[in-house]
């Protein structure tokens, strides 16, 4: 049995996220508008567009609500870690995906939680500590399946690294936009 709560050491922000950036409260913006209010905590989305594309999917072991593409975006990447990895699969587990409020530690920026294009992994019912130099073996066995389907890990921001935080990475925000019509 593998331990995917073993600590390992962080990847080289250079050998990671490969093609993409993160995803900018601007684009964010831009695309969808205000989510809502700007608040410490989780508060309700006002943003009556975004909440007409707001899903729900049920996994096996957890459950998460989030804009539309990008819940679909996350069935590809769990259908990818199950045919590959059936063990991996059985213990990823969220903190959540949709949460509008601002980034931790901002008191002007939406975190990306806010439209529900981001989502924090733990392994089983451990999470992966803010601004930490290691990540546990299970989130970085699944990020490759991420990367794949367009979503920037956060172990790689500049600054604060967040190893259990993968949002939606710009690119694939506006192609997903794009595609499913979205305009303000």
């Amino acid at each position: 049995m593998t331990d995917f709560h073993k600590l390992v050491p962080l990847p080289a922000p250079t050998d990671i996220n490969t093609g993409f950036s993160p995803c900018h409260q601007a684009t964010m913006l831009q695309i969808f508008g205000r989510p809502g209010r700007l608040t410490q905590d989780c508060s309700p989305i006002q943003n009556g567009k975004l909440l007409t594309q707001i899903k729900t999917h049920q996994f096996n072991n957890f459950s998460v609500t989030g804009w539309g593409p990008a819940v679909d975006s996350l069935v590809q990447v769990m259908t990818d870690i199950y045919g590959q990895d059936k063990e991996l699969h059985s213990v990823i587990r969220t903190a959540g995906m949709l949460c509008c409020r601002a980034v931790r530690g901002s008191l002007s920026n939406f975190s990306n939680h806010s439209w529900g294009t981001a989502i924090d992994l733990k392994i089983q019912s451990e999470l992966d500590e803010l601004g930490a130099d290691h990540v546990q073996a299970g989130i970085l066995a699944a990020y490759p399946h991420f990367h794949r389907h367009g979503w920037y890990w956060a172990a790689g921001y500049p600054g604060r690294k967040d190893p259990m935080h993968m949002e939606l990475a710009d690119e694939t925000v506006r192609r997903l936009a794009a595609m499913s019509g979205w305009t303000v």
